[in-house]
């Protein structure tokens, strides 16, 4: 007894099949009796020109799917670093960013770039205080001293001779 199957389509597997946007052309009109197709039911499947091309044409769309993704793939690991490189960028924009937050707090306090060089802390708050700091002490007027080292509450040594022969104590015999 011979079992036919009950969908005019033939069973095909799936390294064999068509793509799943694009399917086999089937005979419905015809029903499972009357298959216009030369084919036969068993092991050796035989198609006609038509589905072999309808099947040709979705490998062929499955294929250059699957060339455009690794086309994609290849240029995004081009772009792509290491993890060791992103770190290694992620520092020194930190570093640059730290360095031009100490130049514009030294432009801000009026300090000297040797002073900007010198403003730290782990954050930017801690470093404004900081900043703050060294313009206090680099701004700050001296208190009882001149600029020529002498101090102006003592009273000036005499430059008279006579004035000076005076001063000077006798020892008494």
């Amino acid at each position: 007894m011979e079992t036919t199957p009950t969908t005019s389509e033939p069973a095909v597997g799936p390294a064999d099949g068509p793509a799943d946007d694009e399917q086999a052309p089937t005979d419905a009109a015809n029903g499972p009796e009357e298959s216009s197709r030369p084919e036969e039911q068993g092991d050796g499947q035989e198609l006609d020109t038509d589905a072999l091309r309808a099947e040709l044409r979705g490998v062929r769309a499955e294929a250059a799917r699957y060339r455009t993704k690794a086309r994609e793939t290849a240029e995004a690991l081009k772009a792509a670093r290491s993890p060791e490189e992103f770190q290694a960028v992620a520092d020194r924009a930190t570093e640059l960013e730290t360095e031009l937050h100490r130049e514009r707090l030294a432009r801000r306090y009026h300090l000297p770039d040797a002073l900007a060089l010198r403003i730290t802390g782990a954050d930017e708050d801690a470093r404004e205080a900081d900043a703050k700091t060294l313009a206090e002490l680099f701004h700050s007027k001296a208190g009882g001293m001149g600029r020529g080292g002498l101090d102006p509450s003592v009273t000036p040594a005499p430059s008279d001779p006579a004035e000076l022969a005076a001063s000077i104590p006798r020892a008494r015999r």
